[in-house]
């Protein structure tokens, strides 16, 4: 449960193993490549200077970016269109890695299927989209079948312009009293599911008047292609004879083309599998150096691989690898981000990264965003019975979205604990006993209660963020914040006997004595008003201040402004924990409310279902939503930035 150790793996090897290396670099599918000429020309790729490595030394002045010059991009284009013929993305299949790779084999494989998919499949798709047509021109001529009129007639008028439509009822109506108004003749040719169809026939002149009217009657234009002969019935019949046809033939089209897609496809998986390795050992190419005997690569890698790494390449022989590790960074030199965290706190890594990547220096708040995020969500969404909903959903969903239902699942399960802690199931408040409190409006001790608890509750929650901020400060060796900051130990102090002094007034206790308080309060001000020469002074850095004193201090006194408004709103922002706690009750009580009106056992437990319905979409949405509010706003700005970059090794199938 935190941030991986990265080290640098810096590989030279002769030029002659490098697509060796390059293969195994992918297949281990844990290595972060960087850009070895970039690391060479910024010193940071390091070699022991021992005998044996001189040679490579010395032929480091000589390096060049390495390119790989063949093109897969025709060859993948072509399998992209095969993937459209068999209606799925291809994945890497592993057990034809082991084998050689001839290019040019692959490609005329490639070529070759291509020819005997691509035609089958191309005249089955024609052979959709005019039945697709056919049976749009079918359901619009169904509208006019009892028109006897052969439509070669509409073709041949020539001062006349015609258009077929549907309108409702209600604006069949409106037609009906404005029919003098209209300079068109109106003809009802049949009834549709969406209202009546009717033939306006216009002379041209009147055209634009006409489509006026008709469109602020709302009507629904029918699209006639009239490159059809006969009446309207006569073509319903050859539109119904010719999808017939179209069956027919596409029944025998695929049934011998799903024979040949199942003989092709283990081909296909195969020459798809090849070129992405081959792809992706590009890619590492190209990130790598050569001179005129060796390669350079460069790369991060997780620490606890190391081992495991050296020995996959040491099967190459001839390497010099090389592992530079943290204590050897030099200062602005930063490691991706790889986290590392169980099966339970896993899925929330999501909700870190819509916020940001932890840095490689910064305590990854997986842990403690996944068990406050839970604890906020449950207490805002106590119910037992909707909360047995949730977690149901959430495994069903998991088909389709893993992640989210695995979040959804969690949040359910917490929503079950607070809905015994509550008693509340289903909405209902007197099904089972409380365990801890009944968040019911017939109590108001109970309502003070919750929203003074939930305030505490955000007290407690500052004050670990307070420390995480600490922590934070020391990885990154921050005097000034860490030490003088807002959020650092200066500010914690002053946020704790904040907190000694208004709980004192509030309860007519003094704790300690309010001059003291006040004394304290304001050396901790002065002390975060002059952090940055205070820690410069500190540490002997030059000059004290980074910009012109008068800016300086004018800036730092609307910042102890913005601090004092900052710990008043994150502090009473937590009572929103309790007001949706106590709204979860109320939503559900006016639903109670309108089915006791209703006075029927049907009629009452159809609105329950209602009720239940909209409390976990909506109400679920409301808190779901407050929750992450809480963590980003309140407690993620008082420790964390998210500044870093992700781990991201070459992959097979990315």
């Amino acid at each position: 449960m935190a941030i991986e150790q990265m080290v640098v793996m810096n590989v030279v090897g002769l030029k002659d193993s490098v697509d060796n290396v390059a293969r195994e670099i992918v297949l281990m599918e844990n290595v972060d490549i960087i850009n070895a000429l970039n690391e060479i020309n910024e010193s940071h790729f390091t070699l022991t200077i021992e005998e044996e490595n001189v040679e490579e030394i010395v032929d480091m002045s000589l390096i060049k970016p390495m390119s790989d010059d063949v093109s897969y991009e025709d060859t993948f284009k072509k399998i992209d269109d095969l993937s459209n013929v068999y209606e799925e993305n291809f994945k890497v299949n592993k057990n034809y890695l082991d084998e050689s790779f001839d290019y040019k084999l692959c490609s005329d494989n490639v070529d070759s299927l291509y020819d005997k998919l691509i035609a089958p499949y191309e005249k089955i798709m024609e052979l959709k989209e005019e039945k697709k047509k056919i049976e749009e021109f079918y359901r619009n001529f169904m509208y006019i079948k009892d028109l006897d009129v052969e439509v070669e007639t509409f073709k041949n008028l020539n001062y006349f312009t015609y258009t077929f439509g549907i309108l409702s009822k209600e604006n069949v109506k409106k037609l009906k009293r404005n029919y003098e108004n209209i300079t068109a003749i109106v003809l009802h040719t049949g009834t549709s599911k969406s209202g009546e169809v009717y033939l306006v026939i216009s002379p041209k002149e009147m055209e634009l008047e006409t489509n006026r009217i008709l469109r602020s009657l709302n009507f629904n234009k029918i699209e006639m292609k009239m490159n059809f002969t006969g009446t309207p019935m006569e073509i319903v019949k050859k539109l119904e004879s010719r999808n017939q046809e179209i069956d027919e033939k596409l029944s025998e089209l695929n049934n011998k083309f799903n024979q040949l897609k199942s003989q092709c496809k283990a081909l296909v998986e195969e020459c798809y599998s090849k070129l992405a390795l081959q792809s992706k050992i590009k890619e590492v190419k190209n990130q790598m150096v050569s001179s005129n005997n060796f390669f350079y690569l460069s790369g991060w890698i997780p620490k606890k691989n190391e081992k495991e790494i050296m020995e996959r390449l040491d099967q190459f022989g001839n390497l010099i690898i090389v592992f530079k590790g943290e204590e050897e960074f030099e200062e602005g030199f930063s490691p991706p981000t790889k986290l590392r965290n169980n099966k339970l706190f896993s899925p929330f890594e999501y909700l870190v990264k819509m916020y940001g990547i932890p840095s490689y220096n910064e305590i990854d708040p997986t842990v403690f965003l996944s068990i406050t995020y839970m604890f906020l969500f449950g207490a805002m969404f106590g119910d037992v019975g909707q909360g047995l909903i949730l977690f149901i959903g959430g495994l069903l969903s998991r088909t389709k979205s893993e992640l989210f239902g695995n979040i959804l699942s969690r949040l359910g399960i917490s929503s079950m604990v607070f809905g015994l802690l509550y008693g509340s199931v289903f909405g209902f408040e007197h099904i089972i006993n409380p365990v801890l409190i009944s968040p019911s409006f017939e109590d108001f001790d109970s309502i003070n209660i919750i929203l003074i608890s939930a305030v505490v509750i955000g007290v407690v929650l500052l004050l670990i963020s307070y420390v995480y901020s600490i922590i934070n400060a020391i990885k990154r060796k921050d005097l000034k914040e860490g030490l003088f900051g807002r959020n650092g130990v200066v500010g914690l102090v002053f946020y704790i006997l904040l907190l000694i002094l208004v709980g004192g007034k509030v309860n007519n206790a003094e704790i300690i004595p309010t001059i003291v308080i006040v004394s304290v309060l304001i050396v901790l001000i002065g002390l975060m008003v002059v952090r940055e020469p205070l820690s410069n002074l500190i540490l002997g850095k030059k000059p004290l201040y980074h910009e012109t004193i008068s800016s300086y201090y004018i800036e730092s006194g609307f910042d102890i402004l913005e601090t004092l408004l900052n710990m008043l709103s994150s502090t009473v922002s937590f009572i929103r924990v309790g007001a949706f706690t106590l709204t979860h009750v109320g939503l559900f009580v006016a639903f109670e409310i309108i089915a006791h009106l209703l006075g029927s056992f049907t009629g009452s437990l159809i609105t329950y279902i209602i009720a239940n319905i909209i409390v976990i979409g909506l109400e679920g949405l409301i808190v779901f939503i407050q929750g992450l509010r809480l963590e980003y706003y309140e407690l993620f700005s008082k420790y964390y930035k998210g500044e870093g970059v992700e781990f991201s090794p070459i992959k097979l199938n990315d």
